[in-house]
């Protein structure tokens, strides 16, 4: 490594000399900010009588040994700003929309902008930015600029500047001429440049994660073989990914390494993960790409399948970006003909529903992360998940307990009658009354309609209560107002003003683009009926619900268990399940699916809790109990919360829960046998 102080243009000039950028940088993303300010830093320099100014490092590595090509490792900002001035200033003498300097568009054009002697015209221009830049970069020369780039843009900030004629050219290149950096030129054979690049990046400040994977991926090769890597699969993954390359990666990682990792530490994980599986560069970008082909069908709600799509497009107006590690694994799963792309279809179906439904019966959101982490490894634990994937998958989901637990009937139903519907997210309100609206029914934009104000979502007995409305309600109507107000029997769309929204219940069923006149699904009932009574609002809400019941459905699972009986035991057993798997437990005739052996214990406990709550609390007086169990939440970490003030320690081994499970199975008079579990 060789660190030389020098002027900014003397770095610029040989006539030989190129400037790659390696194609693991990011790409120019300098902004009218940084640029004003670094052109109002040269016009400063004017003003203070030429005194030099600092700059910053340019860290290069001589790939070639002789200098010719230099890869900038750290600087490539800088530099293509500087040369963007240049170029702006060479294009303006050129045009004539300065006076004419024609020495000095001769010396910037042929000492610092091009390679004079080059016959190969694709080397020609001396900088070589990233691919898309260096068309736009390239394009400026050719007089075919490329508007959408930040190239492009900066030139043209440039350019209207320096033909304002804030300082004269002269002045402008003089002061140019004072630019001072630090030229770090490291030497092959001699110098590491990734962990030049790692360190110069170290704060993570100024790189994307994804730019620190792709530098990993591609630095230690040659610069004739990244340009092939960046093309060919890169380049591509950041299409596929709408340029976030970052969240892409992260759920990849999530899907292979089942850890969720922090959104600043992808990079780390990723290292990690790569240089444990020892995966060759080839490979591993092969994968990516195919994956990234996935996500490009799930982020863009785009298949070959209407129904996918469509599918796809109510999942992400959910938001459901947890679910993205599952959904590869499932395009995976169907790119091996595991499954069809009808029982693809199925799947993404289901997991809607099963969102959706978690979301009406108000089941904490906290724990999708994890579900959707684990649930091909859960999936995946079945011997004959390849034959009966659709089945086993169902019969999982099911299976899940807790905040993971998919809602049944009765619980989805009764969210839907008294959840407050008005005042929840936007997103999901709007989803609910556009799926409502539109299941089995020519489609509407609903969203867009709103959007437009060509629909607003009102209530129909309004939010205030006018004397005509407390007479239509009676003298219940105080009781009425507040359990009915905001819920689903009294929600509904309109294209009225909702200026009139205190209106009687006849004058909005006869007025204008009101009830009588709405051809929305969400109206047909109104419109049958004269009066807004209690009953009728429960009438409405049960129509709805009975819709909403077809379209989030609960699936059924014909999947039987093919058990090995030397795999299924009873609490009675003395073995040591220390390093097993469980995956199933019963208890008087009802077969659950678990995790853990921690989710065992402390759903049986709770069962048991359940039968007699106050044989169980007697244990915290147990001499040979009391130390499974708290009454305070404190150690928070190693605690299940059975009930208020009652809490169940979880952070013992395995042999430690079975102990404890015979031992409290004994207090309330049950067979250890009447507990089975099976084990993978």
């Amino acid at each position: 490594m060789k660190a030389e102080e020098k002027r900014f243009l003397q770095f610029l000039e040989w006539s030989e000399k190129s400037f790659v950028i390696p194609v693991y940088q990011r790409n120019y993303d300098w902004k009218r900010e940084q640029c004003k300010q670094l052109f109002d830093d040269i016009v400063q320099i004017i003003h203070d009588d030429y005194r030099t100014h600092f700059m910053g490092t340019i860290v290069a590595f001589q790939e070639d040994g002789y200098g010719k090509e230099l890869l900038i490792i750290d600087g490539q900002q800088r530099l293509t700003t500087v040369s963007l001035i240049l170029l702006a200033i060479y294009k303006a003498l050129e045009n004539g929309d300065v006076p004419d300097a024609w020495i000095l568009k001769g010396k910037i054009y042929e000492e610092f902008l091009i390679n004079k002697y080059s016959e190969d015209q694709s080397k020609k221009v001396r900088l070589k930015p990233v691919k898309d830049d260096r068309e736009a970069f390239n394009s400026i020369f050719e007089w075919e600029e490329k508007e959408d780039s930040n190239v492009t843009i900066n030139y043209h900030y440039f350019y209207e500047r320096i033909i304002a004629w804030e300082v004269s050219i002269e002045e402008l290149y003089r002061a140019i001429e004072q630019l001072i950096i630090v030229d770090i030129r490291l030497k092959k054979g001699e110098d590491d440049p990734q962990l030049i690049f790692e360190s110069l990046n170290s704060t993570g400040l100024d790189l994307e994660e994804s730019d620190k994977v792709r530098n990993f991926i591609l630095m230690k090769e040659s610069s004739q073989k990244q340009e092939e890597l960046y093309r060919d699969y890169w380049y591509k993954i950041e299409k596929n990914t709408s340029f976030n390359v970052s969240s892409f990666l992260r759920d990849y990682l999530t899907m292979k390494d089942r850890r969720i990792p922090r959104k600043d530490k992808v990079y780390l994980i990723f290292k990690e993960f790569i240089q444990k599986k020892n995966i060759d560069v080839h490979e591993l970008l092969i994968e990516l790409l195919r994956y990234s082909n996935y996500y490009c069908s799930i982020i863009n709600s785009v298949d070959s399948d209407k129904q996918i799509s469509d599918t796809l497009r109510r999942i992400n107006k959910l938001e459901t970006v947890v679910a993205y590690p599952f959904f590869l694994e499932v395009y995976e799963m169907e790119k091996q003909w595991i499954i069809s792309h009808k029982e693809l279809w199925e799947i993404l179906s289901i997991i809607e529903s099963y969102v959706f439904r978690r979301f009406i019966s108000d089941v904490p959101t906290n724990a999708l992360n994890k579900t959707f982490m684990l649930l091909w490894k859960d999936i995946g634990s079945y011997d004959d998940y390849k034959e009966n994937y659709l089945e086993v998958f169902k019969h999982v989901l099911l299976s899940k307990t807790g905040s993971q637990r998919f809602p049944d009937y009765a619980e989805f139903w009764a969210g839907l009658l008294t959840k407050d519907i008005y005042n929840t997210q936007g997103r999901n309100k709007l989803y609910l009354l556009e799926r409502l609206e539109n299941y089995n029914h020519r489609e509407s934009d609903i969203t867009a309609l709103i959007d437009e104000g060509t629909l607003s979502i009102e209530h129909i007995m309004p939010q205030t209560l006018t004397p005509a409305w407390r007479k239509e309600l009676w003298d219940d109507h105080q009781r009425i107002h507040e359990t009915y107000l905001h819920t689903l029997g009294n929600i509904t769309l309109t294209g009225y003003n909702s200026k009139y929204s205190n209106k009687s219940f006849g004058e909005k069923k006869s007025m204008e683009k009101w009830f009588n006149e709405s051809v929305l699904f969400l109206n047909k009932y109104l419109s049958s009926i004269n009066e807004w009574t209690e009953e009728c609002i429960q009438e409405r809400a049960n129509i709805l619900m009975k819709k909403a019941l077809e379209i989030w459905k609960y699936p059924e699972s014909t999947y039987v268990v093919k058990k090995d009986v030397t795999k299924s035991f009873t609490l009675s057993s003395e073995d040591s399940f220390t390093g097993k798997w469980i995956v199933e437990w019963s208890f008087e005739e009802q077969n659950y699916g678990v995790e853990s052996w921690k989710d065992f214990y402390e759903w049986l406990i709770k069962a048991l809790y359940e039968k007699d709550k106050l044989l169980m609390k007697s244990f915290l007086r147990d001499y040979n109990l009391s130390n499974k169990f708290l009454e305070a939440d404190d150690w928070t970490k190693y605690l299940s919360k059975i009930d208020t003030d009652f809490y169940l320690i979880v952070g013992t081994n395995t042999d430690s829960k079975i102990s404890a499970m015979k031992l409290i199975l004994d207090r309330f008079d049950i067979d250890p046998d009447e507990v089975s579990f099976y084990i993978k």
